[in-house]
């Protein structure tokens, strides 16, 4: 008898598939994720004094951006879009920004293992991958973007800059479509 329970254990444990998220919600930057609520890490204060007054200027100015120290160690700077006036503060992007030194190969080094964590947590992501000159010659960037279903996405992008006015850096974000298309049309 404990040998058939054995027989059905193993049978029922090696047909289970393993769960992968399929939700851009499933990924987060220094705990927070799209759709949380900035309140929930920031006082209503915070968030004000951190708003990017002249990120959109001339815009709508349907969405903000904020701008916040990280507090780990991966991160330098963490940039979040919220709805402008939405009194809950939800998070339509997170990116999470860092520094490197005067080549990509650090960034793409960084890259290659946010990569791997991607592909551990989500299955069947469509990923893009693209090299964009910069406008006036500036540089480059080299993005790999995941897409859901949704329309929103997940992207790691290197910034490598020809000049010494701007600092080569790297960034992982998550994207709301909304924010990307009201951006887009800018």
């Amino acid at each position: 008898m404990k040998r058939l329970s054995l027989y059905l254990f193993l049978i029922l444990f090696t047909l289970q598939t393993p769960s992968q998220a399929d939700d851009i919600r499933d990924f987060q930057i220094e705990g927070m994720s799209i759709g949380d609520s900035l309140l929930d890490f920031f006082t209503k204060k915070e968030i004000k004094e951190s708003i990017n007054q002249d990120a959109y200027e001339g815009s709508d100015g349907k969405f903000s951006l904020t701008n916040f120290d990280s507090s780990s160690d991966v991160y330098d700077i963490l940039q979040i879009h919220f709805k402008t006036n939405d009194k809950n503060f939800l998070i339509y992007s997170i990116d999470g920004v860092f520094a490197f030194n005067k080549t990509t190969k650090e960034c793409n080094t960084e890259k290659i293992e946010i990569k791997k964590s991607i592909s551990d947590i989500f299955a069947n992501l469509k990923e893009e991958n693209i090299r964009i000159e910069m406008a006036s010659g500036r540089g480059f960037l080299n993005r790999t973007q995941y897409i859901f279903k949704t329309g929103d996405f997940i992207e790691i992008v290197c910034y490598e800059y020809n000049t010494s006015d701007w600092i080569n850096h790297g960034r992982v974000g998550t994207v709301r479509e909304e924010l990307e298309d009201w951006i887009s049309s800018l």
